[in-house]
């Protein structure tokens, strides 16, 4: 390969990966789900609902929708059932956590006083948030800011019973595009780089 065209190979993957990023953000509202609606083990809206840790009496906890909680966007959210302390998400790829709205649920002596998010990549932890302690009736946005990350657990602070509720709504992400798709796209792309380099030399 000549010097010029491997030039204009390398402006192209870096105009690429410019181009790729950011993607379109994933807004999940669980308003399409009736009340008490397990989410644990499924696979709605295209992510890993996982079961918690034991939150109040010794019970279990797991994502639930709705029941008394405050929705951002009506009319339903998703909560730490039972009050589970420790409690993930898992993507299918590599994603850039934006955020969401919380605030509390239940009755307000359960309400947790505080939230953090811990990320994920291949099974090792590489980012946590600040707490995020604005758990009332209000729904208010947590900015998570985690990105590739391709799991997230979120950690509650106990406030009795080793337990501690919230309600989460508009979980919002975006996708990262896969380098090996973008390399594809430039592989794909150098016969037309390679023209356009002989083009301007003559």
């Amino acid at each position: 390969m000549k010097r010029a065209t491997k030039v204009a190979f390398v402006v192209l993957i870096f105009e690429l990966m410019s181009a790729a990023g950011p993607t379109l953000a994933v807004v999940v509202n669980f308003d399409d789900l009736p009340n008490h609606t397990v989410l644990t083990g499924t696979g709605y809206a295209g992510l890993l609902w996982e079961p918690g840790n034991t939150g109040f009496y010794g019970n279990q906890g797991y994502w639930l929708a709705g029941e008394l909680g405050y929705p951002h966007s009506t009319p339903n959210f998703v909560m730490n059932a039972w009050g589970s302390t420790q409690i993930g998400i898992g993507f299918r790829g590599l994603v850039n956590v934006n955020g969401a709205y919380f605030a509390g649920q239940g009755n307000p002596s359960a309400w947790t006083t505080g939230v953090r998010v811990h990320g994920y990549r291949f099974g090792s932890e590489v980012a946590l948030t600040d707490w995020f302690t604005e758990i009332d009736s209000d729904s208010d946005w947590f900015a998570m800011n985690l990105n590739s990350v391709d799991r997230i657990v979120i950690e509650s602070v106990p406030v009795s019973e080793d337990g501690g509720t919230y309600s989460m709504d508009d979980f919002t992400y975006e996708p990262v595009p896969e380098p090996s798709s973008l390399a594809a796209l430039a592989l794909g792309l150098l016969p037309l780089s390679a023209a356009l380099a002989r083009r301007r030399k003559r």
